[in-house]
């Protein structure tokens, strides 16, 4: 295996666990342990992970930006669970946009001939769209960015903007009981505030890792919100918090 890509799983065993050793990466990639140290020290010069003794625990900056690729790898079952839930929200005729997330992506493993109508700014999700026949797709214009594999930019919103929903499923970086509902850089965030205003119940999809913490761009307060699916129970200052806003909530446990 190639160093980049070696550090590339790294990635996405430490977002996954948040914590590792130098033993277990070493024996689990078949190399040593100094060149295990190596590798710590690139990821953490990157801002990705702080070494600690005998190991290395996932450093959640709030303007950090990971790849599609290694999210897309990292919680696939618990991004499935709610993905389920998501889809059987939905009723033949529906209209609804889809974000670029890897959480909402999943979403596409579900959609049975139901016919329905689905917008987004995905390329995957455009992609795997393409493959159900009683699907129509739409999708806005505007600059690609390569890192989400979206379009983003003043086109986009322009495009999203002349139309109506019934639903709105997107996810975020993070959340917190005091502002709210966080992405990691404004474009992002734009076009979430955007769709919010166009659809007529929105659903933030978002594990439970992304609980309690606040990120680089603030998006929209809670109550934008109306329903919130999640992989794992809440606890009870969560709970009550959502009950007095009056969102729906859907636990994916296990």
């Amino acid at each position: 295996m190639l160093t980049i890509e070696r550090r590339e799983k790294i990635k996405e065993v430490l977002l996954a666990k948040k914590n590792v050793t130098v033993a277990e990466m070493a024996e689990l990639f078949g190399v040593s342990t100094e060149t295990i140290r190596r590798d710590f020290e690139a990821l953490g010069s990157e801002g990705f992970l702080i070494k600690t003794y005998g190991g290395a625990s996932l450093l959640l900056k709030k303007n950090i930006t990971i790849s599609q690729k290694i999210k897309s790898a990292v919680m696939k079952e618990e991004k499935q669970r709610m993905a389920r839930a998501a889809v059987s929200l939905l009723q033949p005729n529906d209209c609804f946009f889809m974000d670029h997330s890897t959480t909402v992506f999943n979403m596409c493993d579900y959609f049975s001939d139901m016919p329905l109508t689905v917008m987004t700014n995905s390329l995957p999700v455009m992609e795997s769209v393409t493959q159900h026949g009683g699907i129509r797709l739409c999708a806005p214009g505007g600059d690609f960015d390569q890192k989400s594999q979206a379009f983003f930019g003043i086109e986009t919103l322009q495009y999203l903007k002349r139309h109506c929903f019934d639903y709105a499923f997107i996810s975020c970086t993070s959340l917190d009981l005091g502002y709210g509902i966080y992405d990691s850089d404004d474009m992002i965030a734009e076009v979430h505030r955007c769709i919010i205003e166009c659809a007529d119940k929105v659903c933030l999809m978002a594990d439970h890792t992304k609980f309690s913490r606040s990120a680089f761009t603030r998006t929209c307060p809670l109550t934008s919100i109306d329903l919130l699916i999640t992989d794992q129970k809440v606890d009870e200052e969560w709970g009550n918090l959502l009950k007095e806003y009056d969102i729906q909530l859907v636990e994916c446990i296990k």
